[in-house]
Order: C-alpha cells, then sequence, then structure tokens
C-alpha cells in the first residue's frame, strides 16, 4: 500500500441524501436581531432535501423541484428547502434560519411566520 494510496470499500452504503455534516459555532450578523449573534447549530447539507425540514412529509421527486426553481420550496408548507453543500445555521437569540456562504452575508430563509409578517409589512418582523 502507497503512502497516500486510500483502500476503497466498494460495499460501503453510499451517503444518504437528507445526511448533514455538523460544522463549528461561529458568530454572524443576524438582519433580524440587527447585530452579531451567536450561531451555535451550523451544518452543511450533503445532498438533496427528500423530506421537508418543517412538515416532515416526502417530496416525491426532490430533483424537479431542485431543477424548476432558484430557491426551492416544500409543495406542502413552501417552507424553503435547503441547498446541497451549503451550509446554514441557526440564530441563538431569535432561532432565524440563514445560509452561509463564506465571503457573503447570510441570508435569511424565513420560516412560515416570518413570511407571513413579510407578506403583511414587506419585511420579516422580530416577533
Amino acid at each position: 500500500m502507497g503512502l497516500f494510496r486510500r483502500d476503497k470499500n466498494k460495499n460501503a452504503a453510499p451517503l444518504a441524501e437528507n445526511a448533514v455534516h455538523p460544522l463549528v459555532s461561529r458568530v454572524i450578523f443576524c438582519t433580524i436581531c440587527r447585530g452579531e449573534r451567536p450561531f451555535s447549530k451550523c451544518w452543511k447539507r450533503s445532498g438533496m432535501v427528500t423530506t421537508c425540514t418543517a412538515c416532515n412529509q416526502p417530496l416525491g421527486d426532490p430533483r424537479a423541484l431542485y431543477h424548476h426553481q432558484q430557491q426551492p420550496k416544500c409543495p406542502h408548507c413552501e417552507e424553503y428547502l435547503e441547498q446541497p453543500d451549503f451550509e446554514y445555521g441557526i440564530c441563538d437569540g431569535c432561532g432565524a434560519k440563514y445560509e452561509i456562504m463564506q465571503g457573503t452575508k447570510p441570508g435569511l430563509l424565513p420560516n412560515k411566520q416570518q413570511r407571513d409578517n413579510m407578506d403583511r409589512h414587506g419585511r420579516s418582523r422580530d416577533v
């Protein structure tokens, strides 16, 4: 066996599409709290979501949702679905979920209550 050679196990199970990998907590600017807040729960999604994380309903064919929409939504509850290989975090202050990309502002993924407030007031307000 060479120094950098890795034996590949052909019988290993493939990664589950709903699998997430936990990441180190970080401090990020939260637009709801309007300040730097700790995000102790951060993760990276390894594949497409096959079951909605909000309503736990199966999505049927998730490839069609991801292929036809820039930001796919659950057809049952309209919750925004997480993208494969993207990092996400939840604010410890208000509980809002953000899409975290290195070198950019965190993007808010509004939940049902925040989407209702955005429809009513034109933006997400802390409830």
